[in-house]
């Protein structure tokens, strides 16, 4: 054995090293407001034979730990090696130790893991574990950039753990993480975190979540959802329900996307020349494809109507039809190029992707429910990021969360730009969908999520709910989808309400109010100023419509500007929404059941 390996074992056995954690990097958002900050505690210990007045020093530890000394005297007098007096001391107590003329007392440096908003952003930003390592969301999938580097304090001692006499105590300090800039604003997620909060609580739903992109660059601005939890009090004592409300559903599940998919089942067939704006049809409340009869939503139908008016009513005859012109091989080959069978490439953990029937095992009946959005399951970041491309001139952006990353000296390493990962439609088709959409907002389904003085377009959706391939009665998911402003996009959201049930389950009149009021909310926010006239709506007492036949009912609210929707398919009106006396305008979108 030669000298060199000697000396190696030698310091091995003389030096004792207490390790000092290096500082996790922060987490900001897209302005520099911290997300995600560090504090800095510490644990002590120890070591009674380097103690040279066990007594004094007992006692001392106890003063300013509050402990009991008398307990530590009588561990420091056996055949311990080293004890652990407390952990979580914070700085000022340690100041207290170290200016105090005690001995063989050492300490090890803990970095704690701050969130200064709580609840807030909990998907995006994730948790660490004990050991400050990112466990999930950003925290996870950027954790090489965050963690620090480990330091150490070295003592020399002699075998049993006893100071030398001619010690040097080293103190090699760890280093600081990079820190993470987001894309998300905390602002915009300010304020969707509020709107969430509010139709989860409203609707007394099983959850409630939202997406807002940029439109045009692929940047995320906000994503929230609930139920959720607070990052300072993360409940590690029920894992199944710590890892459920940490999964990011908006990224990570997928679901039947009902009619907001009629935004892209409108843009393929226009692309594709199956269809064009001049197309006139007939619903009288469902389809007969391959001997099935396929309903409409409205099941006692539209009767005849334009291509404009079948988008605006959201019409399901109208997808079935642009589905079956368009055929299988075609319309697969855009699901495929819309993105929606592989995942976008988001950087958040866990991204999954859509489900599709294999294109060799659809039949006709298949296809007319993947118009309108059945019999199809995507991902709402995959949803998001097709529909961006529908209005932005057709490029289908890569999603990121990720803006930047900064060194300890504030340079940055690394730097997020904006990816194309494909085109889809023709600038002009783009241009017509941005205007069909608008309509669909200002004259349809839609009419809830508009801003007075704004131009906006958007989808409305309800799906329905299977459970082992069955309709799960009374179950919905109630979404809309929509962007601003309508003739140049920079905003797109998906706001999506699983299972509402306080009886109104409609994305028009669950989701779209929410939409309404976070894109005004934006537009304070930005000083984004109104470019249309701003419409003054008087407000006027609800009727009451119940006992009435449906005939009466529609004719009295047509009369009064209203645009409504019709639940069944009796002839007397059951129940109403809003409820007669409520104070309402002619945008409001008016649910009547029969």
């Amino acid at each position: 054995m030669n000298a060199s390996s000697l000396q190696t074992k030698a310091l091995d056995q003389w030096t004792r090293d207490v390790p000092i954690t290096g500082e996790r990097g922060d987490i900001y958002d897209v302005n520099g407001s911290i997300l995600a900050d560090t504090t800095t505690l510490y644990t002590v210990y120890v070591r009674p034979v380097a103690v040279r007045e066990k007594e004094y020093t007992a006692k001392v530890l106890g003063s300013v730990l509050g402990i009991d000394s008398d307990n530590l005297f009588e561990k420091m007098n056996t055949k311990i090696s080293e004890i652990t007096v407390a952990k979580k001391v914070d700085k000022s107590q340690m100041n207290q130790l170290v200016s105090s003329d005690i001995s063989g007392v050492y300490f090890s440096q803990n970095i704690n893991r701050v969130y200064p908003y709580g609840d807030f952003m909990t998907q995006v930003l994730g948790f660490c574990n004990v050991d400050g390592m990112g466990q999930s969301g950003v925290e996870s999938y950027y954790n090489n950039y965050l963690k620090g580097i480990d330091g150490y304090v070295l003592t020399q001692t002699d075998l049993v753990g006893r100071e030398l006499d001619n010690n040097v105590t080293k103190y090699i300090s760890g280093q600081k993480g990079n820190n993470v800039y987001l894309t998300l604003d905390y602002g915009i997620q300010a304020i969707v975190e509020n709107a969430v909060n509010t139709a989860f609580e409203m609707h007394k739903s099983k959850s409630a979540s939202c997406i807002v992109m940029n439109a045009k660059t692929g940047a995320i601005l906000a994503m929230a959802q609930r139920p959720s939890y607070d990052l300072n009090n993360i409940p590690r004592d029920d894992i199944a329900s710590l890892f459920g409300m940490s999964n990011s559903t908006l990224i990570n599940g997928v679901y039947e996307p009902g009619s907001t998919f009629k935004i892209l089942t409108t843009a393929i067939g226009l692309q594709t020349k199956a269809i064009d704006q001049n197309y006139t049809f007939y619903c009288p409340g469902y389809r007969m494809i391959d001997g099935q009869k396929i309903k409409c939503w409205k099941t006692k139908g539209h009767g005849s109507e334009t291509f404009i008016e079948g988008v605006e009513n959201s019409c399901n005859c109208l997808f079935m039809d642009i589905a079956l012109k368009v055929g299988a091989p075609t319309f697969y080959e855009w699901i495929n190029k819309f993105g929606l069978t592989t995942p976008t490439g988001i950087d958040i953990s866990g991204e999954t992707k859509g489900l599709t029937i294999p294109v060799s095992s659809v039949k006709n009946v298949d296809l007319a429910r993947i118009g309108f959005g059945q019999a199809i399951a995507v991902s709402p970041i995959e949803l998001v990021t097709a529909s961006a491309s529908v209005i932005n001139g057709g490029k289908l952006m890569k999603p990121y969360i990720l803006d930047k990353v900064t060194n300890i000296q504030n340079e940055i390493i690394v730097q997020n730009y904006p990816i194309v990962n494909d085109n889809t439609i023709d600038s002009e088709i783009s241009s017509q969908m941005r205007e069909i959409l608008e309509s669909v907002v200002a004259n349809g389904g839609g009419r809830n999520a508009g801003v007075s003085g704004y131009r906006i377009g958007g989808k409305t959706g309800t799906a329905q709910k299977y459970v082992d391939g069955k309709i799960a009665q009374g179950k919905y998911v109630a979404t809309f989808l929509g962007f601003a402003p309508a003739n140049d996009p920079e905003y797109i959201l998906l706001f999506k309400v699983d299972e509402p049930s306080t009886g109104v389950y409609y994305g028009s009149m669950v989701s779209a109010p929410f939409a309404s009021q976070i894109f005004e909310n934006i537009f304070a926010y930005k000083g984004i100023m109104p470019t249309e006239n701003v419409e003054v709506l008087t407000k006027i007492e609800m009727p009451y419509l119940e006992g009435m036949t449906l005939q009466q009912a529609t004719k009295l609210l047509k009369e009064k500007g209203f645009y409504y929707e019709i639940s069944g398919e009796g002839d007397i009106v059951k129940s109403q929404v809003p409820i007669e006396g409520s104070e309402v305008t002619t945008k409001n979108v008016i649910l009547i059941e029969v």
